[in-house]
């Protein structure tokens, strides 16, 4: 069999054009995980269990997803015939799911799910029951259920190893932890000391900040009121390993503001040209809080991850774009208004 892969990996390492100069710093990065084939970092994931299933001559498989897991197991189950069901949260991103059902997953949006620790355990339980008595595969973008596959998210660290050496700092959007711990652990795994690493997390669902915050162990399960899609995990799949591995890595936590994360989501797509989701620019707004804390130097090399494109949530853009017009005018106007809108 030919090689299994969309193209997934080796996504572009850009300087920072605006946000850099902007924070008073010389060396700021973007990792664009959205250049990779569904739009988010989930593809180097997902790839390694596609192989799994066609290794074990699966014929279909279930995954549970905020959005861009489902996204992407979709798109690589439409490619090599396998059958895919997606069980997501009921207010998932339209731009998401209309990816999943575009790849003709079969989507499964159930109320309460992910939002309330109860419903998803209670969820989660069924999965993992028809999971063992159907033979079927449960696909979640976890260390805890999928480790073998979450290696594939590691190369994330290889890749920055050799495209910037060096690196001081890496800001990492948090929801289930899988990202974060992915990226440490990739670190580690190479042969000099690695950057710091440090979790951001919107605060209306920050787990791993708040228990980093209080200086304990303990993952508590909240009701998650974030609007950040993609960071909403308010129960601990990965969230005490990568509680472990920010304090190992000597990273800092930072519970942000949504507010905060939408106005580095504009600042990324009017300053810096990157068309990201939200989540996507979660890792600037983390950025910025360091710089007012004074724990990035201005000559420090530092990269934010930008985890999923702007596509996968319009709504989002739609908002970014209030400030913009788009108005139908006559021939005879156009002298004037671009005259008038150059001042």
């Amino acid at each position: 069999m030919e090689s299994i892969t969309l193209g997934e990996g080796n996504t572009p390492l850009i300087r920072s054009m605006y946000a850099g100069p902007a924070l008073g710093l010389s060396n700021l990065f973007f990792k664009l995980e959205n250049c990779n084939p569904s739009g988010s970092y989930k593809d180097r994931f997902v790839v390694n269990e596609i192989r799994r299933c066609l290794k074990n001559n699966v014929a279909a498989c279930v995954a549970t997803s905020s959005g861009n897991t489902g996204s992407s197991l979709a798109a690589y189950c439409a490619r090599y015939g396998v059958r895919c069901f997606v069980i997501v949260n009921a207010d998932a991103p339209a731009g998401k799911l209309e990816q999943m059902q575009a790849h003709s997953a079969q989507v499964f949006r159930v109320n309460g799910f992910i939002s309330s620790p109860e419903t998803t355990r209670r969820v989660f339980d069924l999965l993992s029951r028809l999971s063992l008595e159907r033979n079927v595969p449960l696909i979640v973008s976890a260390f805890r259920y999928c480790p073998e596959a979450m290696s594939g998210v590691e190369t994330i660290s290889h890749e920055l190893q050799n495209q910037l050496p060096g690196v001081h700092h890496v800001f990492v959007p948090v929801g289930g932890g899988g990202l974060f711990s992915a990226v440490c652990r990739g670190f580690r795994k190479g042969a000099v000391r690695g950057p710091r690493i440090h979790a951001v997390q919107p605060r209306a669902c920050s787990t791993v900040v708040a228990a980093f915050e209080r200086g304990d162990d303990e993952i508590v399960p909240i009701e998650s009121h974030t609007r950040v899609s993609g960071l909403s995990v308010p129960f601990d799949i990965d969230a005490s390993l990568a509680l472990g591995l920010l304090r190992e890595c000597g990273g800092a936590g930072f519970a942000v503001e949504d507010d905060e994360v939408f106005e580095a989501q504009q600042l990324m797509l009017s300053k810096e040209g990157i068309y990201c989701e939200p989540a996507g620019a979660a890792a600037l707004a983390g950025l910025r809080r360091a710089v007012k804390q004074r724990i990035v130097k201005a000559d420090d090399s530092v990269v934010c991850l930008v985890t999923g494109h702007g596509f996968k949530d319009p709504e989002s853009i739609r908002r970014a774009t209030r400030s913009s017009t788009s108005n139908a005018i006559n021939e005879n106007e156009l002298e004037s208004s671009l005259l008038e809108n150059a001042r």
